[in-house]
């Protein structure tokens, strides 16, 4: 069983299916019959990789430097869960089991409380998944539950079927090295990265890079994705192009970004942070 609960829009056009035990995440989104992100059917998918069905939470956002940080004067550790690139991966979120709050025919609420078991900062997550008539929101609540500051970077790595055409509002890349490590500098789009904003095809080419956000509007084949404002990065990755696929992943912080003076978000003590999207058609 991949999901333990479904929504639909009053219209019945729109359906999802959400999974507590796995992480919160929309392992089925259907517009008319047709899937809209790429859905988990198996848990074998898992197993070849956790990222690329639905929309996995990452917290903290893709990559962190040799699984380590350090924040107001004091080092921290994440696991090394990939070796080859000497970092932490995308966090731990996207693999816990959430409570189911709430749930309606068009809405359903759940939440995942850390005491400091997946990042070593406790914290509360409220996740909020709503159909209308022409729309699939996703809303997100990260509140500090600890009693010292919560430095934080947070994505969706929110993978599409694969669309004829794509553009996201992008305009610098964050240059990185052979193990996918930023290097510290931004640089100019390539002559391929410059369609990204305008319109672009994904078949056939490798797209797999890490933007500057310079809009929240996104569009997706037949679809809009619209996200708020502090999602101030894009990441783009379509699996070389032979996966059917295109993640297109609001992030707020950079690659890294843990370990950047500028790179990340500082939450305080019992303070919270609001990040939202929204598919149309």
């Amino acid at each position: 069983m991949t999901a333990e609960y479904s929504i639909y829009s009053p219209d019945k056009l729109w359906r999802a299916e959400i999974s507590a035990c796995h992480g919160a995440n929309v392992t089925r989104l259907q517009y008319n019959g047709r899937d809209v992100l790429v859905p988990l059917e198996s848990e074998e998918q898992l197993k070849i990789n956790p990222y690329i069905q639905g929309s996995p939470l990452l917290f903290p956002a893709n990559r962190t430097h040799r699984g380590r940080f350090s924040f107001e004067g004091v080092e921290y550790v994440l696991p090394l869960n990939e070796p080859h690139n000497n970092a932490h991966l995308h966090g731990l979120l996207h693999l816990q089991k959430f409570k189911a709050e709430r749930s309606t025919q068009d809405t359903i609420v759940l939440s995942y409380e850390n005491s400091e078991e997946i990042y070593p900062f406790k914290f509360k997550i409220t996740v909020i998944y709503s159909l209308a008539e022409n729309s699939f929101t996703q809303s997100y609540i990260i509140e500090n539950t600890d009693e010292k500051n919560m430095p934080l970077t947070f994505s969706l790595h929110t993978s599409f079927v694969e669309p004829e055409l794509f553009s996201v509002p992008i305009d610098e890349c964050q240059e990185k090295d052979s193990h996918h490590i930023p290097t510290g500098r931004y640089v100019p789009l390539n002559e391929q990265e410059a369609l990204y904003p305008i319109g672009s095809k994904s078949r056939g080419l490798e797209i797999s890079g890490y933007y500057k956000a310079c809009g929240g509007v996104a569009r997706i084949g037949d679809f809009t994705y619209t996200v708020s404002d502090n999602f101030d990065h894009w990441i783009l990755f379509n699996g070389k192009g032979e996966k059917n696929l295109l993640c297109v992943e609001p992030q707020c912080g950079a690659v890294n970004g843990l370990n950047m003076e500028n790179g990340h978000r500082i939450l305080a003590p019992q303070k919270k942070i609001s990040f939202s999207c929204k598919i149309e058609k």
